[in-house]
C-alpha cells in the first residue's frame, strides 16, 4: 500500500512546469482543428463552431501565446470559458481558461482578451 501512495504522490510531482504555447501543448497539428465547442461555464449553454474560417482566424490569434505554468498547482474549481477542439469528431484537446492538461497557468491577458472576444461573439452576450 505504502508503494502505490508513493507511486502516486511521485508521478504528480514528476510534472515539469514550464512555459508552452497552445500549439505545443495540442496533441498534433493545431490547425487541423474543424470543430470547436465552447461551454459557458456561468449558464451552462454551449455553441459548436464548424466555420472553418472563423475556426482558424481565432486558432491563429492563440495558438503561440505563451503560457506560464502558476507555481500554485493546487486543485481549483469553477471555470467560465470551457473548450474543446476537435478533428472531425475527435475530441482532440478540452480546456479551460487556466488549466491546460493537468496544469494550471498563470492568467495571460492576451489568451484570455481572445478567449473571451470569440465565446462573446459566439453567443452573442457580454462575459
Amino acid at each position: 500500500m505504502l508503494l502505490l501512495v508513493t507511486g502516486c504522490y511521485g508521478s504528480k510531482e514528476s510534472i515539469v512546469l514550464q512555459p508552452a504555447t497552445l500549439s505545443e501543448i495540442y496533441p498534433g497539428n493545431i490547425l487541423k482543428v474543424n470543430k470547436v465547442e465552447l461551454l459557458d461555464g456561468s449558464s451552462g449553454e454551449r455553441k459548436v463552431i464548424e466555420d472553418q474560417g472563423k475556426i482558424k482566424k481565432w486558432i491563429n490569434l492563440i495558438k503561440d501565446i505563451k503560457l506560464i505554468p502558476d507555481s500554485n498547482q493546487e486543485d481549483r474549481v469553477g471555470f467560465i470559458y470551457g473548450i474543446s477542439l476537435y478533428e472531425e469528431d475527435e475530441l482532440k484537446l478540452g480546456f479551460v481558461l487556466n488549466h491546460i492538461n493537468k496544469i494550471y497557468y498563470k492568467n495571460n491577458i492576451e489568451f484570455e482578451a481572445h478567449i473571451q472576444a470569440f465565446f462573446e461573439e459566439q453567443f452573442e452576450k457580454e462575459f
